[in-house]
């Protein structure tokens, strides 16, 4: 296979799109999409995610120690890319895309309840990288919509048709091409 070189960067792709909703001391929320996000720990259960400083939830976050990562289906493609391109400090982003919170379990921070799935986080570290800090938070409680869930109660990825992004855009997440484990059968 004939490869070009590039000068080093972030080639990772695809990487999942979330939305992360979070709140600040005195009740204002706000919502960021990320795409710089992955599972860091299994036990317990946690979540790291990519924020630059600079952005308007990040004070929100370091202020209250919590988030919540909720990931959307290709329903809500339109109102991720809008949370993800104009800054809280400009709009309410629930007024304007419409999107409900709707209060957790563990965490202050609002759920969106359109998403398909819920993660509420507390954050147990944040490690200064350079232009993004990268903040680790413990899954205390997860939500997960029926429509998602297999014959056997279980989590199937597949129902949800989430959504990933691949650089220019945006895709989702339903076909399936391989069962782990097959390969050592």
């Amino acid at each position: 296979m004939k490869k070009s070189s590039f000068d080093p960067g972030t080639y990772l792709f695809p990487v999942p799109s979330v939305m992360v909703s979070v709140a600040d001391s005195s009740g204002n929320k706000n919502i960021l999409t990320i795409a710089w996000v992955g599972t860091v720990n299994s036990k317990p259960p946690m979540i790291g995610i990519a924020v630059r400083p600079e952005r308007y939830s990040y004070d929100f976050i370091t202020q209250t120690k919590e988030f919540v990562v909720n990931i959307p289906d290709e329903n809500l493609t339109w109102e991720a890319d809008y949370c993800g391109s104009i800054s809280g400090r400009k709009v309410n982003k629930f007024k304007k895309t419409g999107l409900t919170p709707k209060s957790g379990d563990c965490v202050k921070a609002p759920l969106l309840a359109e998403a398909p799935i819920n993660l509420e986080c507390l954050v147990q570290n944040i490690i200064e990288l350079g232009s993004h800090h990268f903040i680790i938070g413990e899954v205390k409680k997860a939500h997960i919509a029926e429509k998602m869930l297999d014959q056997n109660g279980k989590p199937d990825v597949l129902k949800g048709k989430l959504i990933t992004f691949g650089g220019k855009g945006y895709y989702n997440t339903n076909e399936y091409i391989f069962k782990r484990g097959d390969a050592i059968k």
